[in-house]
């Protein structure tokens, strides 16, 4: 009887200790913009904003001041994003330390 009792606390717990296995298949793959090389991030101030593009060492790459803003929301937008980051990602490890500001107006991307 205490075999028996025994046998099925012991199936009872490994019961237990099997769910949460089960539960770790449930993986979402990650959106189409997000680039396994990095990220960025943009930083808006009225009128104009300021994109910076870190490694996935947290090394600033690259940063851009743009004049108008951008719209974050969109998917395209964070698609052109992350084709950005990836070039300059891609430039960085060619020339080392790029560090300069590029000026560029956003034209035709005001409200996306």
């Amino acid at each position: 009887m205490k075999k028996t009792i025994l046998a099925i606390g012991v199936g009872f717990i490994l019961g237990l200790a099997a769910l949460p296995a089960a539960a770790q298949d449930d993986v979402r793959p990650a959106p189409s913009w997000v680039s396994d090389r990095g990220y960025w991030v943009v930083e808006s101030n009225g009128d104009s904003c300021v994109v910076h593009f870190y490694n996935n060492d947290n090394q600033l790459v690259r940063q851009e001041r743009m004049k108008g803003s951008l719209n974050t929301d969109r998917k395209r937008t964070k698609l052109w994003l992350t084709k950005e980051l990836e070039q300059a990602v891609t430039a960085w490890e060619k020339r080392g330390k790029s560090g300069e500001e590029r000026w560029m107006t956003v034209k035709g991307r005001r409200g996306e």
